[in-house]
């Protein structure tokens, strides 16, 4: 693993340093996100340093012709606060979104590991994203998976369709193919658009059936959006129903309040039980880069012990 590790940072100093003619087509990027959470599960809490998705990335594309370009993504999860002997055998090093594409004018296919429509297809919904209450805490479907082909639409009108082809030797598969796809309405940073909808099905998928819905609205400094999703395993009519409501409002200084609700009638998601979560923080943007978060989230738990989670984090984007 050290090796890999030298190796990922000489090929980023090479790219960045090295070669000029290269640097203007891959650009190094990433964020560190790391705060002050305090816990309480049941009868036991706890105070510690967490990483929120942390990552660092390479990405890039080269034209082939006029029409034509060719792109890549490779992208690792780092977790700075890593406390496994303090980093040194490379556990804190995960892969994310790694793949090779073309795209042109009918849109862009690409091969590798990368989210699946499905869950690109929730757009900013999930205010807290990366964190404790994160909405794969009680759900399903929040898949980044290999042996991918991907295919995205042209948008037409704000419209575009996206659809991956995930192949039988994913190890997530169980020796079946499946198939993700999502139709998608307007800029999920609702920048281009006021409002941001999709509709989303998988089949077959990390071994579930699920049908998602999204949608989120501007209303002057608030944005309200909601997510709702049904989830079976295959083979199975047990149905799982599942929903998000979320609000954030602008105030002066770059202040944001955010809040957010979320609930689950199925033991599905990261926490493997069925009940539901309420968040509320405030986010300060403190430059173009970098910005601080203060939240707490509350999990009412329907066969584990209720949880109480608090926290203060700092992010920089680069």
């Amino acid at each position: 693993m050290k090796t890999k590790i030298l190796l990922f940072l000489s090929t980023v100093s090479l790219l960045t340093v090295s070669d000029i003619t290269l640097a203007n087509d891959v650009k190094v990027y990433g964020r560190v996100h790391a705060g002050l959470q305090f816990s309480d599960i049941g009868d036991d809490d706890e105070t510690s340093i967490k990483s929120y998705a942390s990552r660092m990335g390479l990405k890039g594309k080269a034209k082939v012709n006029d029409g034509l370009d060719v792109f890549f993504k490779y992208e690792f999860e780092v977790n700075p606060v890593d406390n496994d002997k303090d980093g040194k055998n490379g556990d804190n090093i995960t892969a994310r979104s790694q793949y090779v594409g073309v795209k042109g004018k009918y849109g862009e296919v690409l091969v590798g590991r990368n989210d699946t429509p499905l869950k690109k297809s929730q757009g900013k919904v999930d205010l807290m994203n990366d964190f404790t209450s994160d909405n794969k805490a009680l759900f399903a479907g929040d898949n980044r998976l290999g042996d991918t082909i991907q295919y995205t639409s042209p948008s037409l009108n704000h419209m575009k369709f996206i659809v991956s082809y995930i192949a039988e030797d994913n190890s997530k598969q169980d020796g079946e193919t499946g198939l993700s796809m999502a139709g998608v309405y307007g800029d999920s940073k609702l920048k281009k658009t006021s409002i941001y909808a999709s509709v989303a099905r998988d089949t077959k998928v990390a071994g579930r059936d699920i049908t998602r819905l999204v949608v989120q609205g501007k209303l002057g400094d608030a944005t309200i959006g909601g997510l709702y999703q049904q989830s079976e395993k295959v083979d199975s009519d047990d149905s799982v129903d599942s929903v998000v409501v979320s609000a954030s409002y602008k105030l002066p200084n770059s202040y944001k309040l955010l809040a957010q609700y979320q609930d689950s009638d199925g033991a599905e998601g990261k926490l493997k039980d069925s009940g539901n979560s309420t968040s509320v923080g405030v986010e300060k943007k403190l430059s173009k880069q970098a910005r601080m978060y203060l939240w707490y989230s509350k999990f009412s738990l329907d066969n584990t012990p209720d949880q109480d989670h608090m926290a203060l984090t700092l992010r920089y984007d680069f």
